[in-house]
């Protein structure tokens, strides 16, 4: 028996779908990692009391549940960052997870910071922040951070 003969142009397409299928998988790590960078673009932000950064990377429609419980929006979010009562020396991120969806970016992890502020209590936090692509370019949305228990 002869083998079956498979046409080219099958073969160049399950070539090409395998090729399509590779880049998107790679598009989206890429994106991931760059979600992953504005984080901490937005920490560094924070720490350096950057207003000029923070209103450029905050939406316009920001709003955060500390946990604390305080809920803040955009101009709140910034003045706390601006306070004198905020000295933040150092973050530390863990288990960092990015889901896309569109232009909707899902962040979840472990952050942990040092420093002090009215009100902090230190300890790491399990965070979910959302970020949104606008106009072309991704901003912080928004999101919750929660204490971790003490073990």
């Amino acid at each position: 028996m002869l083998p079956k003969r498979t046409p080219m142009k099958r073969t160049l397409a399950v070539a090409l779908l395998g090729l399509l299928a590779g880049s998107r998988a790679w598009a989206q790590a890429t994106l991931e990692q760059d979600i992953i960078k504005l984080e901490q673009t937005v920490t560094d932000a924070q720490f350096k009391k950057d207003r000029a950064a923070l209103e450029r990377l905050l939406a316009d429609d920001y709003l955060y549940t500390h946990s604390n419980g305080s809920v803040l929006n955009k101009a709140q979010e910034i003045a706390e960052s601006m306070s004198s009562d905020v000295h933040w020396t150092d973050a530390k991120f863990a288990d960092l997870k990015v889901r896309i969806f569109g232009d909707v970016a899902i962040l979840t992890g472990q952050q942990t910071i040092q420093g002090t502020a009215k009100g902090y209590v230190p300890g790491p936090r399990r965070i979910t922040d959302i970020f949104v692509r606008r106009s072309g370019r991704w901003q912080w949305l928004g999101g919750q951070a929660t204490l971790e228990p003490t073990k």
